[in-house]
């Protein structure tokens, strides 16, 4: 389903992180100092706990979607389309980004465990495995583990094949536009027809809505620069997390664990690797270090220039797997620096702290949306089995 705008999210995101900084406490909740929650092993117990309720509502936002269009296409088979736009009928993956726990996001790259460091190093190479002439390396290394762990979606299953679509004529994709939206498709002469972008909209969309969820959730924006706000529809309420924006504050970050920055660089100056700060982003550039090496001549034509990387090994390997070699064993030093500065620890328990105060004030929206959600797919899945 297209959108009219993404403006409302602009004060929704300014809301949500206003109460991201008011985290509230319970009984069994982590210590909270000043209204900030302290790291240490309870904020790591509760952001796990929390993150699972949010991986479960993402879940349930992937699963809304793939039932949406399967009911909206029903509706159009019924009215005589068996060729759909795959645009319109795009996969959600939603929960694939987070799938690797509540330390999914956390700049941890730099400071993998030993375990991670042996297995796949920093994972720069994963980059770079899937460029041409490594496609027997890709399905070796990116087992389903390594994707989970790099956030890397399978790319093969999202493959959006158009060739149906694009067999027919002019004539069909404006019938079947017609039909989706209840208004007339629109031509300009240059993509063919397309959906009014002004036109209210009906046809099966509005009646998968209303099978699945009554009626269409109306989100309100407000105007920029001098314009008027507005309304726009979409099929249903959506998840509070959407309304958090970003709140990982890395500079605060920064600042919590300056003490174990400062013991992990000093360690890496010991094992010989002097000139890897780990900066304000936590993450060296290790991406142009071997990213140079995996693929000299990308880096040789767009490089950019200016960056202060430190210099290579006098002799690079010459293929994909000796490279790789280099990333592990440098990997598992920084790994073992990560460990006997406590960095790596520090990280995790700051990060988490970070979550909880971040979840904790939405949780009961959270939980009651999902509950209301699963409500939907449930009265879907009846509908379709009818």
């Amino acid at each position: 389903m297209r959108h009219r705008t993404g403006r409302a999210l602009t004060s929704l995101a300014v809301a949500c992180g206003l109460l991201a900084a008011a985290a509230c406490s319970a009984e069994g909740a982590p210590e909270t100092v000043g209204g900030t929650v302290e790291p240490g092993p309870d904020a790591v117990a509760e952001a796990e706990r929390l993150h699972q309720i949010v991986n479960e509502s993402q879940a349930i936002t992937d699963e809304l979607t793939a039932i949406e269009h399967r009911v909206a296409k029903r509706c159009l088979e019924d009215e005589g389309f068996t060729v759909h736009d795959p645009m319109e009928f795009q996969e959600s993956h939603t929960a694939a980004y987070s799938a690797g726990g509540y330390l999914s996001a956390a700049p941890l790259r730099a400071v993998p465990t030993a375990e991670a460091a042996e297995a796949w190093g920093f994972g720069v190479w994963a980059e770079f495995v899937r460029n041409p002439g490594n496609e027997d390396l890709a399905e070796e290394l990116l087992t389903p583990e390594a994707m989970t762990a790099f956030g890397i979606l399978d790319t093969e299953d999202m493959g959006m094949d158009t060739s149906e679509w694009d067999a027919e004529d002019d004539e069909y994709h404006a019938e079947w536009i017609e039909a989706y939206t209840g208004s007339p498709a629109v031509d300009e002469g240059i993509k063919g027809p397309e959906p009014d972008p002004e036109a209210p909209l009906g046809g099966c969309w509005l009646q998968m809505v209303e099978t699945m969820y009554g009626e269409p959730f109306m989100v309100t924006y407000e105007g920029e620069d001098g314009e008027e706000g507005g309304q726009y529809p979409e099929t249903h309420e959506p998840s509070p997390l959407f309304a958090l924006g970003e709140f990982e504050d890395f500079s605060a970050l920064l600042d919590a664990v300056r003490d174990e920055v400062d013991a992990f660089e000093s360690c890496l100056v010991d094992a010989g690797y002097e000139g890897w700060e780990l900066g304000e982003s936590f993450y060296p550039p290790l991406w142009e270090y071997f990213g140079a090496m995996y693929d000299p001549d990308h880096f040789e034509e767009f490089g950019e220039e200016g960056l202060e990387v430190p210099e290579g090994p006098e002799e690079v390997p010459a293929d994909f797997m000796g490279v790789l070699e280099l990333e592990r064993a440098m990997a598992v030093d920084f790994a073992a620096c990560g460990q006997e500065s406590g960095l790596r620890m520090a990280v995790e328990e700051a990060w988490a702290a970070m979550l909880v105060e971040a979840y904790q004030p939405i949780e009961t929206d959270l939980v009651a949306w999902r509950d209301a959600m699963q409500g939907h797919l449930d009265n879907a899945q009846d509908y379709l089995q009818a």
